[in-house]
């Protein structure tokens, strides 16, 4: 599954570089995340991720552990991982690229995820449905963050 977007942050390029160049700042917004572990190169943590609009009676959310790289370039960053959720196999590639736009900043990011099984248990509506949402959760605080 694939997700992209475009948002503008009321920040110069400046902010959002430095803000975006530690995973500590974006650490908070990303959904269900704890036991987050920085091992220099590859950080690790577990999640619990609300799927309640998913209306499974059995089941209103699902763990996980994660392992992902947090790689910083010139006018972007890039995230890598992997991990189990629910038991099935999971692999994401996300990249937020920025460039100016006088006193904003525009964010271009794009993400892809491997769901594996998790898919074919809930349904592939169910899965982008969860997945929008918590992805429109995690870029709103980030915003929020960012626009001063």
């Amino acid at each position: 599954m694939e997700f992209s977007g475009k948002i503008t942050i009321k920040n110069n390029k400046g902010n959002v570089a430095e803000f975006l160049s530690d995973i500590d700042n974006i650490t908070p917004c990303l959904p269900g995340v704890y036991d987050f572990q920085n091992n220099g190169g590859e950080i690790q943590c577990k999640l619990k991720l609300d799927i309640s609009a998913a209306k499974i009676s059995a089941m209103s959310s699902v763990t996980g552990k994660m392992s992902f790289l947090y790689k910083v370039g010139l006018d972007s960053i890039n995230i890598d991982g992997s991990g189990r959720i629910a038991g099935s196999k999971v692999k994401f590639n996300i990249s937020i690229s920025y460039e100016s736009h006088g006193e904003e900043t525009v964010l271009d990011w794009k993400s892809s995820f491997d769901f594996g099984l998790i898919v074919k248990m809930m349904g592939k509506d169910r899965v982008n449905e969860i997945s929008r949402e918590n992805i429109d959760r995690t870029m709103g605080c980030i915003t929020s963050k960012l626009n001063i």
